[in-house]
């Protein structure tokens, strides 16, 4: 089957053809990560709708930083995307809502990304925005990945930054435990939130398992930190 693609860029218009090179990058490529349940024809049908999204992915990669003014717009698209009628923009404040309304029964993908994790998907998808924009020029002058883009060098390979801070508060963090019977794989809740697994959690035998030594040092940590407290006082 073929597609006339002079006809079908007629129908969409110019504004929604020059953003699907962003939003094919952001919503998931070889490159950059999708989000779980949210494709690309919902997001497509968003863009269309409203013009200041239009003009958001339009301008993804044409840089090869974000600007703050771009990520709040693609914050307020996120939002949008994960709960159509809201009227919040900011995706942290959206993931406390859905989780309040759900009375905490929720799994994560239901949740959209946080903002930290949000903002370097984003530097990814902008990224590989701007490759492809500069796709026809000779010799384009390309920054390394590893240069604030969303991505890191990991014992000399290059790894995905997933986010920057902690994953939750340390008084959250203390209370998450898996339930996993056989083994704490890529789908146990400790190894997708880039824990270990603690003497709460079912499987007391997982490879995942913190070892005494680094509660110890956690502990010594602990003693130092308040130490250097009282001492400031």
């Amino acid at each position: 089957m073929y597609f006339l693609v002079t006809r079908l860029a007629a129908v969409l218009g110019k504004d929604v053809c020059r953003s699907l090179i962003g939003l094919h990058a952001w919503t998931g490529c070889d490159t950059v990560s999708s989000f779980a349940g949210q494709g690309k024809v919902k997001a497509l049908a968003l863009v269309q709708k409203e013009n200041k999204f239009k003009v958001a992915f339009g301008d993804l990669g044409r840089e090869w930083r974000v600007t703050e003014e771009l990520f709040d717009i693609i914050q307020e698209f996120t939002c949008r995307l994960y709960c159509r009628n809201t009227s919040v923009s900011k995706v942290n404040a959206l993931r406390y809502d859905i989780f309040q309304a759900k009375k905490g029964d929720v799994v994560s993908g239901q949740l959209p990304p946080c903002e930290d994790a949000l903002r370097q998907h984003t530097y990814r998808a902008n990224y590989q925005s701007a490759i492809w924009r500069r796709c026809l020029k000779n010799q384009p002058s390309v920054p390394s990945p590893t240069d604030g883009h969303g991505w890191n060098m990991t014992d000399g390979d290059i790894a995905i930054t997933w986010y920057t801070g902690a994953a939750a508060p340390n008084a959250i963090l203390a209370l998450l435990v898996c339930k996993c019977s056989r083994s704490c794989g890529s789908d146990c809740p400790c190894v997708l939130n880039g824990l270990q697994c603690t003497p709460a959690c079912k499987l007391q035998n997982c490879s995942n398992l913190q070892d005494d030594d680094d509660d110890d040092q956690e502990e010594q940590n602990q003693d130092l930190n308040d130490s250097e407290t009282e001492d400031e006082d």
